[in-house]
């Protein structure tokens, strides 16, 4: 049961926390706006689209991603001051042991963490939906966001290639889709391009030709146009990573195993995607132990001295966390023993 000492920091360390995140977010959406005001005249968007689908979505993506850090701060800010003011030597010199003292802090870490972790998994991947079809609006109309190089099974024994698809045109070049079964090519169908209609959800392929085996005998036709079904549509293609930000985690976590089934090159990327949702809430733990570390022994340089070594600590660990994801995307690691 929290006590009055409790309930005194506990207030002090959410009430500091709530109050800095606030001035961030508020700075980082001025900041937004002076830089994206042209943008918003030129573009045909209104008032409740910048407000509502935009703004609204962008503040608890900058909640998330500012959270660990500035609850490092806000501990270090209050904790520092308590201090300074000889708050926690009278606390220290009554009895209360450090660890005892450390309850409250993780009280408030703990509910910061279920705050930050619900928002993660569930709450930021909706927002992002809004905040991603806006910027297409705004931004990605402007870009063809092109593929190539593409190899992947779609569903068991059928494998497509496409060597450069292009998004804006919906036009996918040098396309090959097999059959194999026991290592055997039983049938291919290629084209030189072929571009997706979205009314009729079927594909025009030019300069194509199709091989397969019936019964024994080689079959080959080829044309210079053909409308078909190919069996699935043009989002195979589309390489676009930002959109695993707007699923939640369990449709995440399904995506993951059907991208897995079809042999993407892309799942340690979304892997590392759901695993960020839980350790990023998790660092809040880590930082509010270390930031209460730091600041409770009263320092000659006071709470300035204090925050400039806290800072120094958290960009440290913020770099090796990048260079952490990087090595763990990139660099290939076996699994087994």
């Amino acid at each position: 049961m929290l006590k009055k000492l409790d309930i005194y920091i506990l207030r002090k360390f959410l009430g500091t926390f709530f109050f800095i995140i606030a001035v961030f977010i508020l700075i980082a959406v001025v900041f937004d706006i002076s830089e994206k005001i042209d943008d918003f005249l030129e573009e045909d968007v209104t008032m409740k689209e910048i407000v509502v689908d935009y703004y609204l979505s962008f503040i608890p993506w900058i909640y998330s991603t500012l959270a660990p850090l500035l609850v490092f701060i806000a501990v270090i800010l209050f904790t520092s001051k308590m201090a300074a003011q000889t708050e926690i030597i009278p606390i220290l010199s009554a009895g209360v042991s450090f660890n005892r003292l450390l309850r409250p802090y993780f009280v408030g870490a703990f509910i910061l963490l279920i705050i930050s972790l619900f928002m993660s998994h569930f709450v930021i991947p909706r927002t992002n939906k809004n905040k991603l079809n806006f910027e297409k609006k705004i931004y990605w109309g402007k870009y063809d966001l092109s593929s190539s190089n593409m190899y992947k099974e779609i569903k068991p024994n059928h494998y497509i290639f496409v060597k450069t698809y292009s998004k804006s045109a919906n036009i996918a070049y040098g396309f090959k889709y097999d059959i194999i079964e026991d290592g055997e090519l039983k049938y291919r169908f290629a084209a030189n391009n072929i571009k997706w209609n979205e009314e009729t959800q079927t594909w025009l392929c030019k300069n194509w030709h199709e091989r397969k085996v019936d019964n024994g005998q080689l079959l080959l036709h080829q044309g210079a146009v053909r409308d078909t079904v190919l069996g699935f549509n043009n989002k195979e293609f589309i390489k676009e990573k930002r959109l695993i930000t707007t699923m939640n985690s369990i449709e995440l976590t399904e995506y993951i195993a059907t991208e897995k089934a079809k042999g993407s090159i892309y799942t340690k990327d979304y892997e590392m995607e759901l695993i960020k949702r839980t350790a990023v809430p998790f660092s809040i733990i880590i930082l509010t132990f270390i930031g209460v570390c730091i600041a409770s022994k009263k320092s000659k340089g006071g709470t300035g001295a204090d925050i400039a070594y806290g800072l120094g600590l958290a960009s440290s660990y913020v770099f090796l966390g990048k260079v952490g994801e990087v090595f763990a995307v990139n660099t290939p690691i076996s699994t087994e023993l």
